[in-house]
């Protein structure tokens, strides 16, 4: 197993990866081990940075959903087609899944992402266009956001 700890735009992150994809993303208040990273961390961070400036606006490094259920995976892969610069609501979600009456599970699919950003959580919102991601701050989230939308006019 594979970790790097980096200060990004969006606060500092710590990614693991299995050697051939990243698994996870996760952001932390200090680094807590010491890097023992990858090409594969290297290129994730790489394409965050990218991300952050607005010169990407998709992710192609390798990830992996492994430990995932089918159940948050299928909602992960519907969740990575919502376009950059735009937002959709957890019942739009649902739509987009073909699971109309399934907005909460829409939600707890996206509270339970293990790759944040590259997966992006960050699009979907209350309805009504409220924040509502778990585990990240206003303040990062707004910038993710802010990040994608400026970019996108």
């Amino acid at each position: 197993m594979f970790t790097k700890t980096e200060s990004t735009d969006f606060g500092l992150i710590t990614m693991t990866s299995d050697g051939e994809a990243i698994t996870n993303l996760t952001w932390v208040e200090e680094k807590s081990t010491p890097d023992h990273s990858n090409i594969i961390l290297d290129q994730a961070f790489k394409e965050i940075q990218e991300y952050a400036m607005g010169s990407r606006k998709a992710f192609n490094v390798p990830v992996s959903l492994k430990g995932c259920s089918p159940s948050l995976k299928r909602w992960l892969e519907v969740l990575r087609a919502v376009p950059y610069g735009t937002t959709v609501s957890y019942a739009d979600l649902a739509k987009m899944a073909k699971q109309p009456k399934a907005p909460r599970s829409a939600g707890s699919a996206c509270a339970r992402n293990p790759i944040p950003i590259i997966y992006p959580c960050h699009r979907v919102t209350r309805t009504g266009g409220g924040l509502a991601i778990l585990g990240l701050s206003g303040h990062c989230l707004q910038k993710i956001r802010e990040t994608s939308t400026l970019r996108q006019n």
